[in-house]
């Protein structure tokens, strides 16, 4: 610099391997590291305040109104969920989770709390909002607010979603019965 001052240098960047995590690391420490690597602080700021509290806070807000757009959007959402790249790799359970809240809203699904269809409902809707904590249309960081939301949203309704898939696959063997009988004795030739 013309004032003596050293010019900063960029930090350094390493090997993109060496900071990659490992197998094992849990959804939020991959998304904690992809936040500290974002340059905009004001940016890594809003993505902080994603966690537990944050779709705790926001659930509450949820009506049947908002229940009724998810089921009316649905096609919309899992598009979402199919096409950006962000958030393709919660493409089933973002599946799984419009499946419930239409379960749910059509009566077939009755075991479920209050509670737990609001945090499913607001991480559906949250996922369909392009203007949220950081707006979608930014390269990269764009979707990485909807999927924290998403996976945070899992975490939380966890037990609830393994009993909801019990109850599918109970209630799908009755609705296709296999050829149980084919084999029974009338059939066994003498």
């Amino acid at each position: 610099m013309a004032d003596g001052q050293p010019t900063p240098s960029p930090a350094p960047q390493g090997d993109p391997s060496e900071n990659s995590p490992s197998p094992s690391a849990s959804v939020f420490a991959r998304l904690r590291e992809r936040i500290q690597g974002v340059r905009d602080t004001r940016l890594a700021d809003r993505l902080a305040q994603i966690d537990a509290e944050f779709v705790r806070e926001n659930a509450r807000r949820i009506t049947e109104a908002d229940l009724d757009t998810v089921v009316d959007r649905a096609e919309a959402i899992e598009a979402r969920f199919r096409n950006d790249g962000g958030i393709r790799r919660l493409l089933d359970e973002g599946r799984l989770l419009l499946g419930l809240v239409r379960d749910v809203r059509a009566g077939r699904y009755r075991c479920l709390p209050v509670w737990t269809l609001s945090a499913v409902g607001f991480a559906l809707l949250y996922v369909l909002n392009p203007f949220d904590l950081v707006p979608d249309a930014l390269p990269v960081v764009g979707l990485l607010d909807d999927a924290a939301v998403v996976s945070v949203c899992l975490s939380l309704v966890e037990q609830d979603l393994q009993d909801y898939q019990v109850w599918r696959r109970a209630s799908r063997n009755e609705e296709d019965p296999t050829d149980r009988g084919a084999s029974g004795p009338g059939l066994i030739p003498s």
